[in-house]
């Protein structure tokens, strides 16, 4: 009986450690890519210590093809939209995420800044559009110029918190040339 309670308890750990380490795997939104054959999921992946990957998967519901895109471990995917503007030939994938350590040291968090990506409908990553110090409160996208309006603040001395120096901006990018058009 004692050889078996050892047993036991040797062989306990290592299941304890096993399960610890369990990743759950769940893609929780869809988004149908209109005037495409495209649709976007998104997928997290969580372990059991609370450690976070995210990423995108574009798949090709014609041919089912698909492209992933993944984000450095920590990163998180926020929100997922399509501008599709017609009449100026516009056709992306906008997705707001977190994917910058600031400040080097603790892995990313909710404390880094968001930031604004733009993909094709297939999943071909076009650009950043914000700075890595740059963090993204709200935006919009005027239709009729094809310009989306960024606000938010930089983190000139990269601490995660906005100080009394460092004043909001307004920034508008043309999405038909995918550039930077002013800074307010």
């Amino acid at each position: 009986m004692k050889k078996l309670l050892l047993c036991a308890f040797l062989v306990m750990p290592t299941l304890f450690a096993t399960a610890q380490s369990k990743i759950i795997y769940e893609y929780n939104k869809f988004l149908h890519l209109k005037g495409t054959v495209y649709t976007v999921a998104t997928e997290e992946s969580w372990s059991k210590m609370g450690n976070v990957n995210s990423n995108l998967l574009f798949i090709n519901t014609a041919t089912g093809a698909s492209t992933v895109v993944d984000f450095p471990p920590g990163g998180r995917v926020g929100h997922v939209e399509q501008i599709k503007i017609d009449s100026l030939k516009i056709n992306y994938v906008l997705v707001t995420a977190n994917t910058v350590d600031i400040d080097n040291r603790k892995g990313i968090d909710w404390a880094d800044p968001r930031q604004l990506l733009l993909y094709t409908p297939s999943g071909e990553k076009l650009k950043q559009l914000t700075e890595d110090t740059f963090y993204v409160a709200s935006y919009a996208v005027n239709e009729t110029t094809g310009t989306l309006i960024v606000s938010g603040y930089f983190d000139v001395n990269r601490n995660q918190k906005r100080d009394k120096t460092e004043s909001g901006a307004m920034l508008l990018y043309d999405l038909t040339t995918l550039k930077m058009k002013q800074q307010l």
